[in-house]
Parts: C-alpha cells; sequence; structure tokens
C-alpha cells in the first residue's frame, strides 16, 4: 500500500486557507507598499482582503519562505504587541536574564509551550499580561538592574571608555 503525497502551497502550512480573525475574509500575501512608510526591505505582509477598511495583517519573516511572524493583527493588537515587546526586551536586555531564559519566563507567563512563546501570536489579553508582569518584574528587580549598569559603567571607565569624563578628570589634575 502506498502512500500518497499532499500537495502543499510551498509555504507555511495552512497558509492558503487563512482568514481574517476580525472580519473572516481572505488573506493575501503581497508586498508592505502602500502599507508601511518606507518598504526599502521589501518585506511582504499577509493583510487581510479588506484592508484598508480592516485593517489587519502580519509581517513575513525576512528571508523565509513566506512564513508570517505571529498571526494577523489590527492596529490595537499590532500597539500592544508593540508595548509588550518593549518591557519584555528590557528583561533580557538589562542582563537579569539570558535571552532564552526570558522567553522561558514568557512562556510561563502566558502559560503555552515554548514553541508558541511568541509575542506576536499573542491577543490583547495576553500582551496586557506581558507589559504588567514585566513592569512588576523590572520594578521588583530595579536595584540589581542599578547594580549591573553601575558595573557596567566602571568597567567601561577602566578601558578608557568614559574617555569625556576621564579626559576631564586628566586635565584637573595633569
Amino acid at each position: 500500500m502506498s502512500k500518497k503525497k499532499r500537495k502543499g502551497t510551498g509555504g507555511s502550512p495552512g497558509i492558503s486557507k487563512m482568514r481574517c480573525p476580525y472580519c473572516r475574509s481572505p488573506v493575501t500575501l503581497r508586498s508592505a507598499d502602500g502599507i508601511y512608510r518606507e518598504n526599502i526591505r521589501d518585506t511582504k505582509l499577509y493583510v487581510c482582503a479588506k484592508y484598508p477598511v480592516c485593517d489587519a495583517y502580519v509581517r513575513v519573516q525576512a528571508g523565509s519562505k513566506n512564513i508570517p511572524l505571529g498571526s494577523l493583527a489590527n492596529g490595537q493588537l499590532r500597539a500592544l504587541r508593540r508595548e509588550a515587546h518593549r518591557h519584555f526586551d528590557c528583561i533580557h536586555q538589562s542582563g537579569l536574564m539570558t535571552k532564552q531564559e526570558a522567553y522561558v519566563w514568557l512562556a510561563n507567563i502566558v502559560a503555552a509551550p515554548m514553541a508558541h512563546a511568541h509575542i506576536g501570536q499573542l491577543r490583547e489579553h495576553y500582551c496586557q499580561v506581558v507589559i504588567k508582569e514585566s513592569k512588576r518584574f523590572l520594578e521588583n528587580n530595579r536595584d540589581r538592574i542599578e547594580c549591573k549598569n553601575a558595573e557596567a559603567r566602571v568597567r567601561a571607565l577602566a578601558r578608557g571608555g568614559g574617555h569625556g569624563e576621564a579626559k576631564q578628570r586628566t586635565a584637573t589634575t595633569g
């Protein structure tokens, strides 16, 4: 008994059947021209067929076979996702966690497996949870962040990285 091969779209599974979560219209792959102010990187998007009446879209991963970077989102959800990412990114950029550890933390916060712990997949409620929990985490660790920042400044001065202050000190002492 031979197995039949299923014909695919050549891209991500299910893309040809993708529907807008807001108006249920079909979704089309197109250039970001006319949606992004400048599209110098030739970015592609999956866009609701009723755009701009329905402004839902999602960016495609650069260099991929048209893999979306999340789920379709309207303007309000895109703004929430940007804010959630801004606060979440501070966690690993502060040095308190590695990026991998931060994504494990995110998976726990949104009660999702690691494979689904991406802000681009979150809806409004979980974006708000990520914002609130990220702020709480950063506030609870503020003294550790300030200490890490102070240590980094001291290391930069020792390497001559704080040349403005070092020159000023040299000029007054030498």
